[in-house]
């Protein structure tokens, strides 16, 4: 039997959704959460942790402190998949734990990942800082 390359996921929506600990923002809706995030203040953004990318980021924390712009993703941890942040209100066709197998199988990455659905993207959380609003605002100019 060939290797499995390949694997295709749907997502369905969630009959109980997940507690959010991440927001994420891909194309322009990041340029707008980071905007988001530009009016907080100095302390609750050095209590949120995050990674970035070209039109990219992912924001992780307490919930009460997560903003909200219009297109983000929230994420959750499934207790079936620890390693693994995912969508709050939608589930993988796939049981959560196969898809952290297949996953962990395809990206050599210690620690959480995130999983972006549309479009398929998995952001690894290893490298996360705090975030600042000097480096956030150097972020928005780069884009």
């Amino acid at each position: 039997m060939p290797p499995l390359t390949q694997f295709q996921i749907r997502w369905t929506p969630r009959d109980c959704p997940l507690l959010p600990v991440a927001v994420a923002g891909q194309g322009e809706t990041s340029l707008r959460l980071a905007r988001r995030l530009l009016q907080m203040e100095d302390e609750s953004l050095a209590q949120l942790e995050g990674v970035a990318g070209r039109k990219l980021i992912v924001v992780q924390g307490r919930l009460e402190l997560l903003p909200w712009a219009h297109g983000v993703q929230y994420l959750g941890s499934d207790p079936a998949a620890p390693s693994l942040l995912v969508p709050t209100n939608y589930q993988p066709s796939l049981p959560p734990e196969l898809l952290a197998r297949a996953i962990g199988g395809k990206v050599s990455v210690a620690g959480l990942i995130s999983v972006l659905p549309e479009p398929w993207l998995l952001v690894p959380m290893r490298n996360a800082r705090a975030v600042s609003r000097q480096t956030l605002t150097q972020w928005l100019e780069q884009q």
